[in-house]
């Protein structure tokens, strides 16, 4: 089964998918969470509002159903988005949408049963990021089949094969802001294993609708360059999240970072890593409205 995600706001949120340590959802069908915010808190401006559409198509890429425009969220809260259905088995991904060049940042939600934080992925419609949507086909990452192999070359042929073969998991980009297609794979005997093709489910908008220009969206078709600004601050004690990491990738994005156990500090502004020195004092030029604690501390 592939599920398509799409976002349709003008504000900019991260999606986490995988099983969290919420309560799980009670509702029968296939349900996906979306947890808005970087945890549990609310620790962003401006980073909820309207949740995704949902589109939901079965092994051999035919539409099953849709919820559109299913609400809202609020900062540092989730929802529950559910397609009636029969439902699939339970997945965790790997930090895919990140391994998968997505736009990403660190999170602090666990993994429920683990210590696992996984990163989230940053979606939005008005290009402030890239990624307006993404389609993930669950049953290659269930936790039968997704084991992560030890072995590099293994890994980086697994990496390959679920972020560029198209139908595992695949990235919609502004400015298509109303993805309604996913590539699934053909289930016949007359073509090889690995052949695709294209299904479509049908679009939220009258077809007519569609060619009148996206008015909720007023913002020029160019190409995506910075994104958007943050005046928040995290502090963290994970010796799994480093600043090196941060500021080193390209896709990362979110809030300036100090990692005190790695002892460094990351200014995503422009990607530049200063060691970290206790009791020094720096100037910038706008204050921080918010600092936010993940450290194991803060926890207790």
């Amino acid at each position: 089964m592939s599920v398509l995600i799409l976002i349709e706001s003008s504000n900019v949120r991260i999606i986490q998918f995988g099983i969290d340590n919420f309560a799980p959802p009670k509702s029968v069908g296939s349900t996906v969470r979306v947890a808005v915010g970087l945890d549990y808190g609310s620790s962003l401006i401006n980073a909820g509002g309207d949740l995704p559409d949902v589109r939901v198509f079965n092994e051999a890429g035919n539409f099953i159903g849709m919820v559109a425009d299913p609400g809202t969220v609020e900062n540092g809260g989730f929802a529950d988005i559910t397609v009636p259905m029969t439902a699939t088995a339970p997945s965790r991904p790997r930090d895919w949408g990140r391994q998968c060049g997505g736009s990403w940042y660190y999170s602090n939600y666990f993994i429920s049963g683990t210590d696992w934080k996984p990163a989230c992925m940053w979606i939005d419609a008005n290009n402030d990021t890239p990624q307006t949507g993404f389609q993930v086909h669950w049953p290659e990452f269930s936790k039968e089949v997704a084991g992560y192999p030890e072995d590099a070359s293994e890994q980086a042929d697994m990496i390959d094969h679920l972020c560029n073969a198209g139908p595992p998991f695949k990235m919609h980009n502004y400015p298509d802001t109303d993805p309604t297609s996913i590539t699934a794979w053909v289930l016949d005997s007359l073509h090889s294993d690995d052949a695709t093709a294209t299904s479509y489910a049908p679009s939220k908008h009258p077809v007519s609708a569609r060619f009148q220009g996206n008015r909720r969206h007023p913002r020029s078709n160019e190409t995506y360059h910075s994104g958007p600004s943050f005046r928040n601050f995290v502090i963290d004690d994970n010796v799994e999240h480093t600043g090196r990491e941060l500021c080193e990738s390209p896709t990362s994005l979110g809030p300036d970072y100090m990692n005190i156990a790695e002892g460094t500090f990351c200014r995503m502004s422009d990607k530049t890593l200063w060691p970290l020195v206790i009791g020094g004092v720096a100037a910038r030029d706008l204050p921080y409205e918010n600092v936010i604690d993940w450290t194991s501390v803060s926890r207790a």
